[in-house]
């Protein structure tokens, strides 16, 4: 607060409020600065004051609100505007931030801290070039610290100047050769180029350096699941529980493998994405099939589509309470827990069924497709995916497709939640939406079941179709998740999906013209 003259009264509620702010009575702080803003609605330092206690008690967006009306009375300095860019930062105004860092740096162009927000700020808004830029300034700055090399590179690869990346991770490394995390962005930088021998090199080294990292760990599991290594990539994948970003329940009694399961009751339960579960509940079976009951929980948008599995005893939504259970063992810990290496991928298909009644329903809506061949299009998934932007394309790069076969095929999207930016091309496209009657995967599988065609991105649906047994075209990132493995047209997981992989990194109009030229040879 500054010392500008004002009114004692004033005065004395702003020194008292920083006494309670100071010692954590922030509601008898902000009582006091809200009393003051109504002696003086223009009072930087009680407006001020308010942003801090605001953001101290995790409201971002007040914090922010209250920053912009403090910023019109108080004097600019890069400190304010630095505190101002962070309030907006928290609230995920990204853009705004960046203004307000700018601010900062005009006054203060070396503050680090500075700079390292408005490269946050920039990857927010996906600006990842300008997030380059501004660490290269950082990097400048501080040379010799191993942290602005590793940091550069990641906003590199985010910027797709790949061989830049990996040149910043191998200098931090030189910097710090016990730098772990480097050591594992670089791994993961060289096996989306394939050089998977270089790239499971780095891994081995952040083992080495540290047993214990789960990143290190789960990642070189998941190369090795993708170049086919199942024994080891399935025991290392277990490390997936250690990496921070999903939660093992603490229930008694977990099952690996290493109890006989004859006449116990197992939990198994779903993790990670929908795709996951469709494509490792035939796993399920087996556990029957050694005797034990099984107890499948899914996801709640799931529970129509695998109410009756023919695998398990019982099926429940994650909402639903759990019922007495001896052992319990997440989805894809399955193929780990049962030695699935030693046998080949069960692919029983179909082991998914549309209902009946529903599947009656879309054949009466489709019916004015006179003949025409039916083709369900799903062009993104879970916007909440971390891969999700390698995985998904625009629906504009399928508007070639359309237009090619506008006449012969109808297009019919399974997307249920569209992103903003392809709804307006969504409008314009020769692609039924029914995204308004998709309201769980059973629908989507009745709908599926009347298509005769399915092209799909790496999404839930080329699962669910794969599942049902149904024709589907699976399109591919050049670094595909592992589950795909690599080259192979086909895929040991459905044998009737026909995988078409991109011949370069986000060559997506390579992957149209195969699919075009596919189509045109089964179109008529």
């Amino acid at each position: 607060m500054t010392d500008r003259a004002r009114p004692s009264d004033l005065d004395a509620r702003l020194q008292a409020a920083y006494a309670h702010f100071r010692d954590s009575r922030l509601d008898e702080a902000a009582a006091l600065l809200r009393e003051a803003i109504e002696a003086d609605p223009r009072c930087g330092d009680a407006l001020e004051g308010l942003a801090y206690i605001a953001g101290r008690q995790g409201d971002a967006n007040a914090a922010a609100d209250y920053f912009e009306r403090a910023l019109a009375s108080l004097p600019a300095t890069a400190a304010r505007w630095h505190d101002a860019g962070l309030a907006n930062q928290a609230a995920g105004r990204h853009a705004r931030a960046l203004a307000c860092f700018d601010e900062a740096l005009a006054l203060s162009p070396r503050a680090v801290a500075t700079l390292h927000a408005a490269a946050r700020s920039a990857s927010g808004i996906e600006d990842h070039e300008r997030a380059a830029r501004v660490l290269t300034t950082v990097r400048d700055l501080e040379p010799r610290a191993w942290q602005s090399h590793y940091n550069l590179g990641r906003a590199l690869g985010l910027a797709g100047r790949y061989e830049e990346e990996i040149a910043a991770y191998r200098r931090a490394i030189e910097l710090d050769p016990k730098a772990v995390v480097a050591y594992i962005n670089l791994g993961v930088a060289l096996r989306d180029l394939h050089r998977f021998d270089e790239a499971l090199r780095m891994f081995k080294k952040a083992v080495q350096l540290d047993p214990d990292d789960p990143g290190a760990r789960t990642n070189r599991a998941q190369t090795n699941l993708l170049l086919g290594q199942f024994e080891h990539g399935w025991r290392e994948y277990e490390w997936r529980w250690k990496d921070g970003e999903q939660v093992l329940p603490s229930w008694p009694n977990p099952w690996r493998g290493e109890l006989p399961i004859a006449g116990k009751t197992i939990l198994v339960f779903n993790e990670q994405g929908f795709g996951d579960t469709l494509q490792f509940v035939r796993y399920v079976d087996w556990l029957t099939a050694s005797g034990a009951r099984v107890v499948l929980r899914v996801q709640d948008a799931l529970l129509e589509l695998l109410s009756d599995y023919r695998g398990a005893a019982a099926v429940i939504g994650e909402s639903e309470p759990l019922p007495p259970f001896d052992l319990h063992c997440p989805l894809l810990s399955l193929p780990f827990a049962l030695a699935a290496h030693r046998a080949p991928i069960p692919a029983d298909i179909p082991y998914l069924h549309a209902d009946a009644a529903k599947q009656a329903r879309w054949r009466e809506r489709l019916a004015a497709t006179n003949g025409r061949l039916r083709v369900g299009v799903a062009w993104s998934g879970n916007t909440g995916n971390l891969n999700g932007r390698h995985r998904s394309t625009s629906l504009e790069a399928w508007q070639p497709v359309f237009d090619a076969f506008a006449e012969r095929a109808s297009f019919v999207s399974l997307v249920k939640d569209v992103r903003a930016e392809d709804l307006a091309v969504l409008r314009n496209a020769s692609v039924l939406d029914v995204s308004e009657d998709l309201h769980t995967f059973a629908d989507t599988a009745a709908l599926i079941a009347e298509l005769d065609l399915v092209i799909s991105v790496d999404t839930a649906v080329a699962h669910l179709a794969g599942a049902l047994g149904k024709p589907v075209w699976v399109l591919l990132s050049y670094t595909p998740d592992w589950r795909w493995g690599l080259e192979r047209s086909d895929t040991p997981w459905y044998p009737g999906a026909r995988l078409i992989r991109q011949p370069a990194r986000g060559d997506w109009a390579s992957v149209m013209n195969t699919v075009r030229d596919a189509l045109a040879a089964i179109a008529g």
